[in-house]
Formats: C-alpha cells, structure tokens, sequence
C-alpha cells in the first residue's frame, strides 16, 4: 500500500506534470504500488515527494536552481530531504530540464539505468518496499551542451527516434537552443535567392572562374556588411535567440577570386584541410562577430573549425569575446586519447585545441561516434573517453555537439559513459563499467567486463591509426586477443542464468562472431580466396538480420543511399564479387596467383627510376613485405606513429603456366594506398584506366588496378613485375602501399 504522495504546485509547470508522471510510472513498475498526485494545496498526510518548483519548497527555505543567460552555466537540480518531505526539482527555466533531470537521478538512487533506448537496455529493480535514506544532494553539469544526435549512416524508425528521446531524458542530454554552425549555413548570411542575380560580386569564384551560390566570397567588404546586418537584424527580431552561427559548405570550399587567394598562406597541417582556409575565414568570421559585439555583447557568433580551418589563423592579434567555434577536427586518430605520445594526430589535436581554448571563449566539441569505418564494428572508445572528456572539461570547453549513429552494439557503453562523463567529468569509469556489467549481464558480469576491457585495451594499444570513415585495421588488432575473447563469451554464457540477461549475453555473442566473421573475411581475401571472402561477408549480413529480430538499432544494415560508400559491407563486397569474378569467375580463369610477400626498398630520394630498380637485378637491400597490409602496419612508422611517406618500390617474379597463346592476359593488382601508382611488368611501364575513385590529389584505397599484359607476358617462364608507389606526408589517411592480393588471369 502507498505510504507516500507525489506533490505538485497549485500550478505546475508542464515539465513538473511530465517529471511527476515519470516518477509515478516508474515507481509502479518498481514496487506495484502506484501513488497519487496531489496539487500542494490539497490536504495530503503522511509522506510527500514535491516535485517541481512550489510554495511548500519555499516555505521551507530551499533554493533550487533557476534562471537563464546566454552563459548557459545556470543548469541543475536539487534532492532533499526535510523531515518527512523528498524534494525533487530543478532549473526548467529556459530550456532546462532540471526537474525531469532530478526525478531520473532519484530513479537511478533506486536501481533503475537506461544503458541502451527502448525496453531492452532499460534495467528496473523489483522492490516491495521503497525506503530512503537522508538526502541532500546539489547537481550541476559539467558541460553546459551534451548532445548526441543521429546522423543517417544507420536506418531509424519513428520509435528509434522517440526511443532515444526518452533516453536523452534518463541520462541528461540536452540540445538548448544554440544555432548551430551546421555545413553550408554560410547561405544564412546572405541569400542567394535575393543577391545571386544582382550582386554576383558577394559570392565565390570556382576553379573555371564561374560564381557559386554555395559560399561568399571572403575578401569582399560588402558581403561582410551584408553578413553583420543580417546577424543584427536577427537578434533585434528575437530577443531570446542567444547565437547566430555560419559555416561553409562541406568539404574543402575555397574562392579563387586573387584577394582571397592571395590571403591564403598556403600551409599544410598534416591533413586537416589544405590549403588551410582558417587565416581567410577567421578573418571574415571575426570583423563579423566584433561589429556585431557592439550592439549585443551577450550573444554569440559561432562558426566551426572543420575541414581546410581547423587550425588557427596567424594574422588575427585578438578575437572578438562573442566568437565561438565548434572544433570538427575528423582528420585526426579516432583510437587513440588525446595527447597520446604514440600518435601524432592526437598530439597535434591537443595543441590545436590547447591553443583555440587559450584564444576564445567558446569553444564546442564536435566529434564521431562511432570513429571508425562504415562496416559496422565495434568501436571500443571507453579508455579514450575517460581521459579526454576530463581534459575537455578542464580546458573550459562548452561541451559536445557529438554525430553518432544508431547503432548501439557498435558504440556500446560509449554513449552511456559520454553522458555521465559530460554530467560529470570526474565520475568514476571503471565503477560505471562494474555497474552496467553487474545490472546487465547478472551472473555473466564479471567476464563480460574482461571482455570490454580487453577490447579496449587492444585498441588503446596498437600502432595502426585511422579517422572516421576509414578501415580499422581489425585484422592486425584482433587476432592476438581473439582466443580470450572467445572463451570469455564462452564462459558468459555457461554463467547467465535469468532469460533477459541471456537475450542480452546472445546479443553480445553475436556481435563477437559478427567482428569475428570481418576478420576471416579479410583474412581469407589476403589468402586469395574471394569467393570465400563473399560467403562470409553474408555470414556477416545474416548475423545482423538475426540481431535486428531482437532490436533494431544495435547491429544495423546500412542504409540504401550509403551502401556504395567506402568501408560499408557493401563496398567489400562489390569489391571482392569484381575480384571473384575475374579469378573463376564468370568474367575470368585464374591463371596464377602472386605471392604475397614480395620485395620492397623504400626510394625516399626518388632514384629508383633511374636506377630502373624495376627490373629484378637492379638495386641493393631489399626488404620483404606483405602486400595485403600497409606498410605503416608493418613497422615501416616511427614511435610517434609518423608512417614513411615519399616512394617506395614493390617488386616480385612468378611463374606463368604455358598454353596462353592467343588469350588475352590482364594483371589485377588488388588495391594500393598512393598519390601516385607505377606499374612496370616485365620491364616495359604499363598504361592502365582509372575509374570514378581515382582523382588527382586523393588515395585510392577502393580500386583495384586492372591491366591488359598481354603484348608483354612471357608464356611458361618467370615474370616480373615492379610498382613504384608515392605518397605525400601523412594526413587523415596515414597509409601507403599496396594492401590487396595481386593475380594474372584471363577474360573468358
């Protein structure tokens, strides 16, 4: 029987309405027991839980959080005990959630977690009776803006969304109502539609000299005018808009016009966009924000710092103190903390953002969630998180404006942890691990957290690199722990006794065998064998179509509109299905295999051609590589990560069996990570076409070379053949060489 009331104000707020309601709900579902809902004025006996702000918290002289400024650092919530009172409120002026915030919190004190949206990740204790001790608990955040959001490279449903939106509650996300400078807002400042016409002047010049309607063109003073009354006349319009943000169209925008192009210094800063935009786009962003600071000093004018104006410009000596930028940096290493000596992009990431947090007073965090490829796998970020959001915090940043996806077996406690790291960076990981394996996994916990840690720990490890929309170099990382991860999925399962935490311990298994069935696949193609590559690339798809019975959102397929994106299961499997066909297959017969180890000389004095070190006498001290793996992963990298780049040479004789005659011979050389490929067979160089992937100035890491040998191939003998691969200093795609199995064959 209910020994307690949930009370309310005489007139409640809605956020007080929906906090009690919540409380009620859950509280039923805890103990069976359903308590009422009183207004404060009601004469109500016995023991009262006040939710939201009232008369009666006055009256007893507590002061819960309030109020909002465009400082947004006014965030949090109150539980109390007085007598025989629980009180439960926080700020909800503004957009603030405190009161919902402080009932979750109080559900939580009771057992509840909402590790994962929707039913399966929700845990809710069975109590016959509720008791409470003494409570006196003040909490604000440590970031003012905590925000994960779904992109679209994973399908979502209507209730994916709602789902995640109640989980956002549960764990105290928010959004506020920060303008954002999302790609192409640039369109904001000036409309295209009202000047594009009559004022070509304001816009950008591309490469053929032609205005684009997309991006502004920098060095023109009118378009800043235009800009800074455009921003003013909004303000003026809406009192309560706190910030105004702008920034280019994705990719690599830069106006060919000579002022602008005469502003940009040209520096290259390993990757993160060149030539760098920032000096050019700094500039136009500050005169903006300073003549606007002047009529609305508390306001902000936030840009981003992504793509070619990650790094700060050097010809500002003061920025205005309404500028803030969201850091975007994707071309630095996902794997790896921040800072991690072992990793050169994390190392210049810091020095970036040590430098932006010294200089503004703004800055937000945009990142990747998942940071990997698009196939899929797991990204374990738990020994990054730990570190970094911590140090975040102690560079004042604002907080985190994070892109994820939904596909919560893929981050798994990533974003759990990313919550209770940006509500308080200094919660203990290691506890918020123990606890979620404890409620989650029952009788399995205990080894299903050596399997996290494990994980993790492989990848904080190792020397391969990558940013987000690159292959995680699963292959090298996984199999040194994979027997122990095997047995302790094993032992989790012999352990698990109740039916939710066995659901929960099969969805977990079949992620495993799902990261399992990636690595035989890349293992198999290394060997040659593409067809068998194929079969367990649908392994990989059936195992997904079995987790999606359980849940949708945890092991997703890829969306339709990305399939031909690189790194999908897809795109693996166009690739290998082109490989299987040429090799036995209905487009072509195999007619041998190369090796896989073949010889290599690194060129860094760029002789090797004058030299001809493609024939197979010529050239001393050649070293043996593997040819189905970069050369960075085969040691060719020093300790800072900082992988050769410059030439290097490929070089490998093979047999060709007699009774070609006739036939038309191709050599497929499987893929290669380079700003420039040479292929020599035989000694003659070859010709080959490059299709849609290969563009000047780009890796190629998709597409394999086909090449017609046929004038040059010596039936029954030895052949030779030599590729001399380039590669410019490492940037967001630290990889060089060929990384695919080579062949000979012939169409049929």
């Amino acid at each position: 029987k209910p020994q307690a009331t949930i009370v309310v104000a005489n007139e409640p707020s809605e956020q007080a309405q929906e906090a009690a309601s919540i409380l009620q709900n859950y509280i039923e579902k805890i103990s069976n027991a359903r308590i009422e809902i009183e207004k404060e004025s009601e004469d109500v006996a016995g023991n009262i839980v006040l939710v939201g702000h009232s008369e009666m918290i006055e009256d007893l002289s507590i002061t819960v959080p309030s109020g909002f400024t465009f400082q947004l650092d006014e965030e949090g919530f109150i539980i109390k005990t007085v007598e025989n009172s629980l009180i439960l409120a926080g700020n909800e002026d503004g957009e603030y959630r405190g009161t919902i915030y402080a009932v979750y919190a109080f559900l939580e004190e009771l057992g509840c977690r909402w590790f994962f949206p929707g039913e399966f990740g929700e845990v809710i204790p069975e109590i016959d009776t509720i008791s409470i001790n003494a409570m006196d608990c003040t909490e604000r955040p440590s970031f003012r803006v905590r925000n994960i959001w779904y992109s679209g490279w994973a399908p979502t449903t209507d209730q994916d969304h709602q789902d995640f939106r109640l989980w956002r509650d549960c764990n105290r996300l928010n959004t506020l109502s920060l303008s954002i400078p999302g790609d192409g807002s640039i369109r904001r400042l000036i409309s295209s539609e009202e000047y594009f016409e009559s004022h070509p002047h304001l816009f950008a010049v591309d490469k053929d000299g032609n205005r684009r309607s997309d991006m502004l063109c920098l060095s023109e003073p009118e378009a800043v005018k235009i800009s800074i009354r455009t921003i003013k006349d909004t303000f003026r319009d809406n009192p309560d808009t706190l910030s105004f943000g702008f920034a280019p169209p994705d990719g690599f925008p830069v106006c060919y016009c000579q002022p602008c192009q005469d502003s940009i210094p040209e520096f290259n800063h390993k990757g993160y966009g060149d030539p760098s935009l920032s000096d050019l786009w700094f500039r136009f962003a500050n005169c903006i924000a300073e003549e606007v600071y002047k009529e609305f000093p508390d306001r902000w004018v936030l840009t981003n710092g992504y793509a070619n104006r990650v790094r700060l410009p050097e010809g500002i000596a003061e920025f205005s103190p309404n500028l803030g930028i969201q850091s975007a940096v994707i071309a630095a290493c996902t794997l790896h903390h921040v800072g991690d000596k072992k990793c050169w992009q994390r190392t210049l990431y810091k020095q970036l953002l040590d430098r932006w947090t010294d200089t503004l007073n703004c800055v937000l965090i945009y990142d990747y969630d998942p940071g990997n490829s698009l196939v899929n796998l797991p990204f374990p970020a738990i020994h990054n998180l730990k570190h970094d959001i911590p140090y975040f915090k102690s560079r004042g940043t604002w907080g985190f404006w994070t892109e994820g996806t939904n596909s919560w077996m893929v981050t798994h406690l990533n974003y759990y942890l990313r919550a209770k790291l940006m509500w308080d960076a200094e919660a203990d990981v290691e506890a918020l691990v123990h606890d979620y394996c404890q409620k989650f996994y029952a009788g399995a916990a205990d080894v299903v957290a050596e399997y996290i840690w494990t994980l993790e720990s492989a990848v904080e490890q190792t020397t391969s690199h990558q940013t987000w929309g690159r292959l995680m170099q699963w292959r090298t990382i996984f199999p040194p722990v994979q027997k122990k991860l095997d047995y302790l999925m094993s032992r989790a399962e012999d352990l698990v006794q109740d039916s939710r935490s066995r659901k929960r311990v099969q969805v977990l298994k079949l992620v495993h065998n799902h990261m399992k069935a990636y690595v035989r696949m890349e293992q198999v193609v290394a060997q040659g064998k593409f067809q068998e590559g194929l079969e367990w690339a649908d392994k990989m798809l059936a195992i997904r179509d079995e987790v999606n019975t359980i849940k949708s959102g945890l092991l997703p397929h890829t969306p339709e509109w990305a399939s031909d994106f690189r790194t999908t299961l897809e795109w693996h499997k166009e690739i290998y299905r082109d490989l299987a066909e040429k090799a036995d297959g209905k487009e072509g017969e195999l007619l041998t295999l190369l090796p896989r180890q073949w010889e290599f000389k690194l060129d860094p004095k760029d002789i090797g051609v004058i030299y001809q070190w493609y024939l197979d006498s010529n050239g001393e001290d050649w070293a043996k590589i593997d040819t189905t793996l970069n050369w960075e992963a085969q040691g060719y990298q020093d300790q800072q990560g900082w992988g050769f780049w410059g030439k290097a040479w490929y070089r490998t004789g093979f047999s060709v069996p007699t009774g070609i005659e006739g036939k038309s011979i191709w050599l497929t050389i499987g893929a290669v990570y380079n700003r420039g490929v040479w292929v020599w067979f035989n000694g003659m160089m070859q010709q080959f076409d490059k299709d849609r992937h290969w563009r000047l100035g780009h890796h190629d890491v998709r597409t394999p070379i086909h090449i017609d040998v046929t004038d040059w191939v010596r039936s029954g003998e030895i052949n030779q053949v030599a590729v001399l691969v380039n590669t410019t200093p490492p940037d967001r795609n630290p990889r060089g060489g060929i990384h695919r199995r080579s062949f000979l064959w012939t169409p049929r």
